[in-house]
């Protein structure tokens, strides 16, 4: 057996570590761009079922039916683009500001507290700061820039992945079909049918989720005087996909434009959420989940939270279908194949 100097030693160690670097940089790369294409397909899913319940219903044959769907999706977004885009543009900018006289006003009422006078920045210190970030202002442009061109390219590629997926969702439903064994290929059909659906119902209900918090929210926020009770509701209802995670995130900004109103306005916006997530969790979720898959909330946030760690947003975003997939998968294919116990207790109730 060759003997290596420490010397050696030393450089193969650096190497190792570097080929494992490397490999777990690649991994996490690779891990955003299969749950692009996962978001692709979930999109997929969706088309697919709206154009097979169109066709179901109307004498127009699956092909027109999609063809119907798309076009009408392309021209939504083109309008939503096109007309409303310099609308969002103007309420953005309002938003931020309103955003930014919400804080100010905070951090001038924190002073008011000697405890937390010592951890807030007086003024010199803040334009000091102000100071150091406009040095670093071109870089973080660019960074944002690259940001959003990422997030262009991944909209692109779902859209897209989506979009060929349910045109001939036949083709791959057989292609991943013959990986499998010919005995297992009946099995196979079960499963994929069965995650079809459960994938499916799980679209439907967050856009009804997402529907009906939005309105909620901007009737409520509307009725309290918070300014922008629109903009806002629209960021709830997108931000509702995210389960567990995304009514939590959409209520700073609604907090924050409160206390610009006044300190009874954002208490009473607080308990406003609070009313809200507790009709979506004890009313509107239950109804939604008789038909659709019911997702254990410990392990829908540990899994959010992990795919936080290891991909940022996207894994955030796609965490509770990958859930999803995996009842099914575990469900099908462990419980009731290997274990032989079928009936467990359903994913999906009747």
């Amino acid at each position: 057996m060759p003997r290596f100097s420490n010397s050696q030693l030393l450089v193969l160690a650096v190497l190792l570590l570097g080929i494992i670097l490397s490999m777990a940089d690649l991994l996490v790369v690779s891990v955003g761009v299969l749950l692009l294409i996962f978001a692709g397909l979930l999109f997929g899913v969706f088309l697919n079922g709206l154009s097979r319940w169109i066709a179901r219903r109307t004498p127009l044959s699956y092909l027109i039916s999609y063809l119907v769907v798309v076009t009408v999706i392309v021209l939504l977004i083109g309008f939503s683009m096109i007309y409303l885009g310099a609308q969002v543009a103007q309420r953005s900018d309002k938003l931020w500001s309103e955003l930014q006289t919400a804080v100010q006003q905070t951090s001038e009422r924190l002073r008011q507290y000697d405890l937390a006078e010592q951890y807030l920045p007086d003024s010199s210190q803040v334009q000091d700061m102000l100071t150091q970030q406009g040095s670093t202002m071109l870089p973080k442009m660019l960074s944002g820039l690259q940001s959003i061109g990422w997030a262009m390219t991944g909209a692109f590629v779902i859209f897209f992945v989506g979009m060929y997926g349910a045109y001939n969702p036949q083709l791959y439903h057989d292609g991943l079909l013959k990986l499998l064994p010919k005995e297992r290929r009946q099995r196979g059909t079960e499963v994929l049918l069965q995650l079809r659906s459960a994938l499916g119902l799980w679209i439907v209900g967050r856009l009804i989720s997402m529907a009906i918090v939005g309105v909620l929210t901007a009737i409520g926020l509307w009725i309290l005087g918070v300014p922008l009770p629109i903009s806002l509701g629209v960021l709830a209802a997108l931000l509702t996909f995210i389960p567990n995670i995304g009514p939590l995130l959409a209520a700073i900004p609604q907090v924050l434009l409160a206390l610009n109103v006044g300190t009874n306005t954002a208490l009473y916006v607080i308990l406003f959420n609070i009313a809200l997530q507790g009709i979506e969790s004890y009313l509107i979720t239950p109804m939604i989940q008789r038909h659709e898959v019911t997702l254990p909330p410990i392990l829908t946030i540990s899994a959010q939270l992990l795919m936080a760690v290891l991909v940022g947003v996207i894994g955030i975003m796609m965490a509770a279908p990958l859930v999803v997939v995996a009842m099914v998968l575990v469900q099908m294919l462990y419980v009731h194949d290997r274990l032989g116990d079928r009936h467990p207790g359903q994913l999906t109730s009747s």
